[in-house]
């Protein structure tokens, strides 16, 4: 019996992990097609016609997507071309945890922290106990609520301004008034995505919060998952001179960006 539980237990792990890969992929084409069929996505994932509509009903019902007939249809953007945080929150998470892990290296004991609201930044809130940390982010604040609940904690200072509702990140003049005032030690920060010259995101409006911190802190340090090497944005954020660390991960794929990247003075630190 035991080993037949054993067996039991791993095949659903298993299970559960290639789920999450298939429902991941599909996000991602769905960002670039807008609409997928069910006989398209089996030929993406494989599986059966039964197993993806099993696939499209869980990101459905996550509100990570939307049924419609014939298939799955990508949640409509803002009109910056963002996507909704929580979305983006599902994306390679196994990834987005290692590189918060390694992140958090840079983080003082004790100290002062600019957190830029991001699912992957968030990751970094799963490894700090003490210290101050600046955020303009509210699923921040709820995971440091979530974890400290009976008491203890870092102190956690939020911003007023406006909530970008979609993509969880305070903006506007009474952010940007309130980040003038502070400085800190570090700044953990993310990018819609990158070219040969700097960081892209999809709004000057909401650039402005991050580009305060990153002007505010001692040290700037970038976190970014394998699939930012591909992606563009409206802006730029800032020049790769502007940022002292990247933490990613080792894609061969993306990896002629990397002597690019260091020619700019970044330190590529690989998670």
């Amino acid at each position: 019996m035991i080993v037949f539980s054993s067996i039991k237990t791993k095949h659903f792990y298993q299970s559960r992990a290639m789920n999450k890969r298939r429902e991941e992929a599909i996000l991602k084409q769905l960002e670039a097609c807008d609409f997928l069929t069910t006989e398209q996505a089996m030929k993406l994932v494989g599986g059966s016609a039964a197993t993806i509509r099993r696939a499209f009903i869980r990101l459905a019902e996550t509100n990570l997507a939307r049924r419609v007939h014939g298939g799955l249809r990508r949640l409509p953007v803002g009109g910056d071309g963002s996507l909704p945080f929580v979305m983006r929150e599902r994306w390679f998470e196994d990834e987005k945890a290692r590189l918060a892990a390694r992140a958090i290296e840079f983080f003082p004991k004790g100290g002062v922290a600019f957190i830029h609201g991001g699912s992957t930044t968030l990751k970094l809130t799963q490894h700090i106990r003490s210290g101050t940390i600046i955020t303009d982010s509210i699923n921040v604040c709820g995971s440091f609520m979530q974890r400290f609940s009976s008491g203890g904690g870092p102190e956690i200072l939020l911003p007023g301004g406006t909530l970008d509702l979609r993509g969880d990140a305070l903006y506007g003049p009474r952010t940007e008034a309130a980040l003038r005032e502070y400085r800190a030690d570090v700044v953990f920060f993310s990018a819609r995505g990158m070219d040969e010259e700097g960081l892209l995101d999809t709004s000057d409006t909401l650039v402005a919060t991050v580009r305060l911190m990153m002007r505010n802190a001692s040290l700037r340090v970038m976190l970014a998952d394998h699939s930012k090497f591909r992606k563009f944005g409206l802006t730029q954020m800032a020049p790769w001179e502007n940022v002292d660390v990247l933490v990613t991960s080792d894609h061969p794929e993306n990896r002629p960006w990397f002597e690019t990247i260091k020619n700019h003075g970044v330190k590529i630190v690989f998670a």
